[in-house]
């Protein structure tokens, strides 16, 4: 299972700790194009990525805003407090995928329950921040040929499972100037 072994390379979680989590944990299945959560919908759950992939995006003016994609082992939404009750996005798959469900409450139940588990949950808040200040402070500067180069070059393996619709889109582009992008990378 790939959420537990991430649980044990990347966050050194004792056996007792993942067991706990798993006893809480739900394994769900989509297909390709599946909509998990809607932006303004009602979510009680915290996704992982067990197999497959994703992407998170927004509606904007009629337009699509990828913020993110995450793969196997990755958190595929954000974590948040039990009395959060609408998602501010929308999760969906862009392959067979199977994702690991917890509900916010179990979740919060185990941060109490559990000093190591709170621990691991402050580490994956640490990193969402960091992704995002990433993304500010690097991305937004760089020009888009060089966003693209970057995205390539840190998830190689994003031109054969999302759609260069997609990329674009997280790059906040038009298909066509993605074309023109790679055609001068070549």
């Amino acid at each position: 299972m790939e959420f537990t072994k991430k649980l044990q390379t990347q966050y050194k979680l004792s056996t007792n700790s993942i067991a706990l989590l798993k006893e809480q944990i739900q394994l769900i299945s989509f297909d390709r194009k599946e909509i998990v959560i809607r932006e303004g919908q009602r979510n009680d759950y915290t996704y992982f990525v067990e197999s497959g992939s994703i992407r998170t995006y927004v509606n904007r003016k009629d337009k699509q805003v990828t913020l993110s994609f995450a793969f196997e082992g990755d958190l595929a939404t954000n974590l948040g407090p039990a009395n959060t009750l609408t998602s501010k996005l929308t999760i969906e798959t862009l392959e067979p995928t199977t994702l690991v469900r917890i509900s916010h409450t179990h979740l919060e139940q185990l941060f109490q329950q559990s000093l190591e588990i709170a621990n691991w949950g402050r580490k994956l808040m640490e990193k969402i921040l960091l992704e995002y200040e990433h993304y500010f402070m690097e991305y937004y500067w760089l020009e888009k040929s060089a966003q693209y180069h970057v995205l390539i070059q840190e998830y190689p393996q994003l031109l054969q499972r999302v759609s260069l619709k997609e990329i674009a889109s997280y790059l906040n582009i038009t298909p066509q100037t993605l074309s023109r992008i790679r055609a001068h990378i070549k």
